[in-house]
């Protein structure tokens, strides 16, 4: 299952199979792997029956969109009404029920897009424990990567990427607050988008920070990410914004960089290990043999400041309005069977419930969050800093200064991250490359040991951009993946047997029975 949607779209208009069997051949595929990889919660029990609606509505009709009859996945936090639920991977949250659903399900319903299931994540989208693995859930179990037995597969979107490169679904959203969703992307050799922040809606998600979260997605190719974008901000009922060309796919229509300025940060080679380094170098000749104008050594003016600033300094913002806005989100349940109306209601839930496996999996971020406060010193003072690191210190003046159209990382920094989340600044993953064979295994510190580097474990490509630059973004990502290739040389360790020609043909079969 690679197929891209323009592959899905054909097929599906020339009646080589049908919306309702391509939600069959997703969920054989989840029940083949599912038990080894923990990549998805739950699957619609309605899709299937939604998928042949569609279907009827084609034939009838015509297709809505691209994405008419094509199935997607949720992350946990993203709330859709129907008969699956989303508690953020939390066992205390079950039965729980806002009013409405999230904004982005609504526009890709409109679209004819088919909601498959739920992603798992890390719990609380990583906002509850210290002293766990990323992709860890009580709902969902340990989501474990692809690549190599028990493999990290990052957070908090884990499950999302984890189901596109498996091909457990067309793509998934996901959400991201400071590195969620293109981490995780890079893991599993997908492409990952994190759009400008609010050009895709995030009413309905369980929050962690409504001033830093954003909604994004993944899929396997740079065009069927910019496919996306355009539907959902066709479908979607606020008013366009200005800047939003009339389609970001026609940014993926050819290799030629000239007149692009590519910025490099600055990075240290002593910090790069050498496949990494080697493939970067390697993405740069393949950027300047394209025409593009390289300007190395770029800087942040803020971020050295950032780096010096004492963990809990950085952390204070997200966990002051974790607080807050979790309590916002749980004043709108109107279903609310253990009545948690409070934050400190939610942490005692959670040590209460033995499977949330406290004290075994503390809850010390959710604790931090408790105590905190907007009126604190900490907090007030790192709102101000703040709005420099998002403007004139951090993406948008280096930008400005530099005269980039994108700037490039040649791995996922965690101070880059929250630079642009931060900034609201758009950032892709694109993969770039693979270790070798011989690489050494290592695993992780924390519970299980989880294998971080081995080799055949993919490592990707970071493209950040100014505030509705996604045009640039796209150009740039999508010459790079045409002439790196590098996705098509990925090695999933294990994967599904079951493809479409497989549950088409079982139709075609039981029809002459």
């Amino acid at each position: 299952m690679d197929a891209t949607l323009d592959d899905l779209t054909h097929g599906l208009t020339q009646g080589h199979f049908t919306s309702a069997q391509l939600v069959r051949t997703y969920a054989a595929r989840v029940a083949e792997v599912n038990h080894v990889f923990h990549a998805v919660i739950e699957l619609n029990p309605d899709a299937e029956e939604i998928a042949s609606r569609l279907d009827q509505e084609r034939a009838g009709k015509g297709p809505r969109s691209p994405l008419h009859g094509v199935p997607f996945l949720l992350k946990d936090n993203i709330i859709s009404l129907d008969r699956t639920e989303a508690t953020c991977g939390s066992t205390v949250l079950l039965g729980t029920s806002p009013a409405t659903e999230a904004a982005i399900v609504t526009i890709l319903r409109k679209a004819g897009a088919v909601v498959l299931g739920r992603a798992n994540l890390s719990e609380f989208a990583g906002f509850r424990h210290t002293n766990a693995t990323t992709g860890w859930s009580p709902r969902g179990g340990q989501a474990t990567g692809i690549f190599w037995p028990n493999m990290k597969a990052s957070g908090s979107s884990t499950g999302s990427a984890i189901s596109v490169g498996l091909g457990l679904t067309f793509a998934s959203f996901g959400t991201e607050t400071v590195s969620s969703l293109v981490s995780p992307s890079e893991k599993s050799c997908v492409v990952g988008l994190k759009p400008t922040s609010n050009l895709l809606p995030m009413d309905g998600v369980i929050p962690v920070s409504k001033r830093q979260d954003s909604m994004g997605y993944m899929a396997r190719t740079v065009r069927d990410v910019a496919q996306i974008l355009d539907t959902a901000i066709d479908f979607d009922s606020r008013p366009r914004p200005s800047h939003v060309p009339g389609s970001y796919a026609n940014c993926c229509s050819t290799s030629d960089l000239r007149g692009v300025r590519v910025g490099v940060v600055k990075y240290s080679k002593q910090n790069l290990d050498k496949p990494k380094l080697e493939a970067f170098e390697e993405t740069l000749g393949h950027l300047k043999r394209a025409g593009a104008t390289i300007i190395d050594n770029i800087s942040l003016a803020g971020m050295q400041e950032y780096e010096a600033l004492p963990e809990r300094m950085k952390a204070v913002v997200l966990e002051t309005e974790f607080k807050t806005d979790m309590e916002s989100y749980l004043s709108t349940l109107i279903e609310n069977p253990r009545d948690i109306r409070t934050f400190e209601d939610l942490v005692n839930a959670v040590q209460l419930e033995p499977s949330e496996g406290y004290p075994d999996r503390n809850v010390d971020i959710m604790i931090r969050a408790l105590h905190s406060s907007k009126n604190s010193t900490d907090y007030i003072e790192m709102i101000r800093k703040q709005e420099f690191y998002a403007n004139l210190g951090g993406f948008e003046g280096s930008m400005d200064r530099h005269g980039c159209d994108v700037v490039l990382a040649p791995a996922g920094s965690l101070d880059l991250q929250a630079f642009s989340s931060i900034g609201g600044n758009p950032v892709m993953t694109v993969p770039m490359g693979f270790y070798p064979e011989g690489t050494k295994v290592e695993r992780d510190e924390h519970r299980g040991g989880l294998v971080s580097v081995a080799p055949g474990i993919p490592f990707s490509l970071y493209l950040y951009g100014k505030r509705h630059g996604e045009s640039q973004l796209l150009q740039v990502a999508y010459a790079f993946e045409q002439l790196s290739g590098a996705r098509k040389r990925a090695k999933p360790y294990l994967l599904p047997k079951t493809d479409l020609k497989d549950i088409v043909f079982q139709g075609r079969w039981a029809w002459h029975l």
